[in-house]
């Protein structure tokens, strides 16, 4: 059974009334809509044709100065072991650098309670990241160090 627009739409008007966590939904264009939820968090969904598929995508955070590098390498990790897991991906924005959870999923059987529990996936991960991005200092001191600092000395010429 073939997923259309036109079922995506009805999804959309049914799923605020039935989701007592969202607090609106608004239609940007007629195939793409933001879901805001009562803790501040919005979700960019949009319905994408050939195969069809629900993109989602939440900024997470956008990662302090002294940590970036370390976030990012730990994004591109978590990207690679992602890979066949989950339906998700972490990427920047441009030009502020925020990190973005962006999430892929096929329609399956077109009904709310399947659209429900795609987004509570994707909200769960976009939680998990974002503690990665926001709180990287604590992260960072937990980890042991893996150096053994160098010794320098001074050599002098006789």
């Amino acid at each position: 059974m073939n997923f259309e627009l036109s079922e995506m739409q009805v999804l959309m008007h049914q799923l605020g009334p039935a989701t007592p966590e969202i607090v609106t939904i608004i239609q940007q264009e007629i195939d793409n809509w933001l879901v805001e939820f009562d803790e501040g968090i919005s979700i960019d969904l949009s319905w994408q044709d050939s195969p069809a598929r629900i993109m989602m995508c939440c900024a997470i955070g956008q990662p302090e100065a002294i940590n970036r590098e370390y976030v990012y390498a730990s994004l591109l990790g978590a990207n690679l072991l992602l890979t066949g897991v989950a339906s998700v991906k972490l990427a920047l924005s441009q030009p502020e650098g925020e990190v973005m959870l962006v999430g892929e999923y096929e329609p399956g059987d077109a009904s709310l309670s399947n659209l429900q529990k795609n987004i509570v996936e994707f909200l769960y991960y976009a939680g998990r990241f974002s503690e990665l991005v926001i709180d990287t200092a604590s992260v960072i001191a937990e980890q042991p160090c893996e150096t053994k600092p160098v010794q320098t000395q001074r050599l002098s010429h006789v």
